[in-house]
């Protein structure tokens, strides 16, 4: 009854079920289950354990995903070339890596940093590493760049994380991570409604990461 209420589920375009098999078995952020006790020392020391974590592992998710994006015949760089290439690879693909970044599950989810990103939250391990790859550029071209990482409970007992860069011109913070998170967001909203044709230039992702990082002194070397 009333079976033609029922949809049929749409096909999957080629694009998203390229990006499906390229995420198959793509490596889960996992961070270590939260210890910490009440105790402002205990909180102290298990925030510093992930802040230790999550700095050690950066390597490891460069390479995820620069095997994730060889997939696409994009080649990983911290140069010019490789962040346009990222860049332009963004309003194509960008969107399809989650399937609603409206969701407040999925918002949830990749704040907290709670549990492994698995099943129809692994494309949020690419999200994640693009932010990485976002500081990454940023810290290849500034000098006196920082992290500053936390993670703990706040008011409503909820657990969160946080990754900021510190050290940008005029002493802003930046949080790499919300920003990566809404620009796939944005894409997927422009695809939609064709009321924010920015976040679909090839060049939107690039020139962001520029402006916080013009030519100057250099203190690392740009070939990852």
């Amino acid at each position: 009854m009333f079976g033609w209420f029922r949809r049929t589920p749409a096909v999957p375009t080629e694009d998203q079920l390229r990006v499906s098999q390229a995420l198959a078995s793509y490596p889960p952020y996992a961070p270590l289950e939260w210890k910490a006790d009440s105790t402002s020392d205990s909180r102290r020391a298990a925030s510093a354990q992930y802040r230790d974590f999550f700095i050690g592992g950066i390597p490891d998710r460069i390479e995820a995903l620069r095997a994730f994006l060889a997939n696409f015949d994009v080649a990983l760089s911290l140069d010019d070339i490789g962040l346009m290439a990222v860049s332009a690879w963004l309003p194509r693909y960008g969107d399809l890596l989650v399937n609603d970044f409206d969701d407040e599950a999925v918002r949830d989810a990749y704040r907290d940093c709670a549990v492994p990103w698995a099943g129809r939250l692994i494309g949020l391990n690419v999200v994640f590493d693009l932010a990485i790859y976002n500081a990454e550029c940023l810290w290849a071209r500034r000098t006196r760049l920082k992290w500053q990482v936390s993670r703990g409970v706040d008011a409503n007992g909820n657990l969160m994380a946080n990754h900021f860069i510190i050290g940008l011109p005029g002493g802003k913070a930046f949080d790499p991570f919300h920003y990566t998170y809404l620009h796939c967001r944005n894409i997927r909203t422009a695809k939609t409604y064709s009321d924010d044709c920015w976040s679909l230039k090839s060049d939107s992702f690039s020139r962001h990461v520029l402006a916080d990082a013009p030519p100057g002194r250099r203190r690392r070397k740009i070939a990852l």
